[in-house]
């Protein structure tokens, strides 16, 4: 299954093939620890004052270089910079000079679209809870934000669990008292169900935001698996109008030499480009959701 890690890396490789940027690149001749403002690499040449980002996750501040030695100075304020994680890294890892899309970017591209899904697309949980035979209001998780059914247990071997006919779900139960809920959602029952019994409720939930690299993009969002491309897309069309940018000022011979090929709001259209394909699928995926998962029939009261 896709994680964290596996869609930064889609999402870097899709952007990247709209910016014919040549990478320069070199890598750490010594480990260094998270707080490390000097160390040496293997090609200073390929470093200039500004951002680094190193082994694929973390931005320092580059205020000097020595090329008589291949030693690297980093700003005082330069570890972890511009909200990166700060970490120790091994001898050998990658060290990209000015990244475009620095990977911080990039997750944050990423779960700024995980939350702009919903309600379109959502995630769906379960919670099984026994019916206590003088209570009709029953707490249900915080992240509850919609029911999507109610069902409950009969007696006997039949293990048929016939569909609630007879509830409301609240989203601001009184937490002030206790008496309704501890979480603010809980789920009026009307249905006469045998005490004892289990209920089970099928309840809609805002996908969850992805912050580890191993994290399971299912497992972690809550989003189906199938919606992995839906993010990727979201996320390129978010990060490819940084493309424009620099056109704003072109200091390289090579950006002023390709600047009059490439006409300005080409970097709109390739982001427009994302957006349709985002838009296409989203559609498509929520419009499977809504088939899979349709709201039950039932009384309010």
């Amino acid at each position: 299954m896709p994680t964290l890690q596996n869609l930064v890396d889609r999402v870097r490789q899709e952007v990247a093939g709209f910016s014919q940027n040549q990478q320069q690149l070199t890598y750490l001749s010594q480990n260094i620890t998270n707080a490390d403002l000097t160390f040496t690499v293997n090609d200073v040449n390929q470093i200039s004052r500004g951002e680094i980002e190193v082994d694929g996750n973390e931005l320092m501040y580059v205020d000097s270089k020595s090329p008589n030695n291949g030693t690297v100075t980093i700003s005082p304020f330069g570890r972890g910079f511009n909200g990166s994680p700060a970490g120790a890294h091994n001898s050998g890892a990658k060290i990209e000079n000015n990244p475009i899309w620095p990977y911080v970017r990039i997750v944050e591209a990423i779960n700024d679209t995980i939350r702009g899904v919903y309600p379109g697309l959502f995630g769906v949980a379960q919670v099984s809870i026994p019916k206590n035979s003088v209570v009709y209001e029953y707490s249900l998780p915080a992240e509850a934000e919609e029911v999507i059914s109610v069902q409950h247990q009969l007696i006997g071997p039949s293990h048929v669990w016939p569909f609630a006919r007879s509830w409301r779900f609240v989203g601001q139960a009184n937490i002030a008292t206790g008496e309704l809920s501890n979480t603010g959602k809980a789920l009026y029952l009307g249905d006469d169900v045998v005490p004892g019994r289990q209920i089970f409720v099928t309840y809609r939930k805002e996908p969850t935001t992805l912050a580890n690299p191993t994290d399971d993009f299912a497992t972690v969002t809550g989003l189906p698996d199938t919606c992995q491309d839906v993010i990727v897309w979201g996320a390129c069309s978010k990060l490819s109008v940084q493309l424009e940018g620099p056109r704003l000022t072109i200091s390289a011979i090579e950006a002023s030499e390709r600047a009059q090929y490439v006409q300005p709001g080409s970097a709109s259209r390739v982001s427009q480009y994302f957006g349709q394909l985002y838009l296409q699928r989203y559609e498509q995926e929520a419009a499977k959701l809504r088939d899979r998962y349709p709201l039950v029939s039932h009384y309010d009261f």
